[in-house]
């Protein structure tokens, strides 16, 4: 177990890149960790966590509807109108609180966005890589389980517009210390749920009734999920069972 703080610094910092970045062009073997908590990755863990079959990381915004045409059945998430609305055509949108309101039990889902769904990308035919999507909500289950994989893990932080965000960060954090088996004490983690609650400003939580959910009812309830996206292809399935 890792005792002091530096001694736990450094365990981190060997493992964490704070924006897609920081990847370097040839990245090597080993299992990537990808973290964009506001909203991609906590949205995948809702979608997986609600019975979605997988879901389906397309290469570009709109190729959902290609993808929907070849699979009748899918729920495809792409951009958001002024009041919160999926946009034309879209069942719905980068949002854990959103889908709540989905029937996705059994279908496949299609969505990428432009943090999260491109840390994927970058990392798609990385060889010897395996790549995993985590969020606060479902930290302790994947760090639970990496602690089991050969090789290094590497937490990628996707970041905003190529800077470290806050948000992002701390998932890393809380994925890296149940990764090294070092708990959060109390006092810990509710620092860090303040910090999850104005990460993106303080006006955030409050623009929105769908956001400030998103980020009060999900973003902030560290390690309520026990689901585990991996990807397969192009495919995040939960491996967690």
């Amino acid at each position: 177990m890792i005792g002091g703080s530096t001694e736990w610094g450094d365990y981190l910092t060997d493992r964490l890149l704070e924006r897609i970045e920081d990847l370097p062009p040839d990245p090597e073997p080993g299992h990537y960790v990808v973290i964009d908590v506001m909203h991609f990755s906590t949205t995948v863990v809702e979608l997986l966590a609600n019975g979605a079959e997988y879901v389906h990381i397309t290469e570009e915004r709109g190729d959902e509807f290609a993808f929907r045409e070849a699979n009748p059945d899918a729920c495809i998430g792409g951009g958001t109108t002024p009041t919160y609305e999926p946009a034309d055509g879209y069942d719905f949108f980068n949002s854990p609180s959103y889908v709540q309101s989905l029937d996705v039990a059994g279908r496949p889902v299609a969505m990428t966005s432009s943090n999260g769904g491109r840390a994927i990308d970058r990392l798609l035919g990385t060889d010897g890589a395996s790549v995993y999507v985590g969020s606060t909500t479902n930290a302790a289950a994947l760090g639970q389980h990496l602690r089991s994989v050969d090789g290094p893990v590497h937490l990628l932080a996707a970041g905003k517009d190529g800077q470290p965000a806050t948000e992002d960060t701390i998932g890393a954090l809380l994925v890296g210390r149940h990764l090294a088996g070092v708990p959060l004490e109390p006092v810990e983690a509710e620092l860090f749920r303040d910090q999850l609650e104005y990460a993106k400003g303080p006006n955030y939580p409050d623009k929105n009734e769908v956001r400030s959910s998103d980020v009060r009812e999900y973003a902030m309830s560290l390690s309520s999920r026990d689901v585990i996206p991996r990807l397969d292809g192009r495919r995040l399935v939960d491996v967690a069972s």
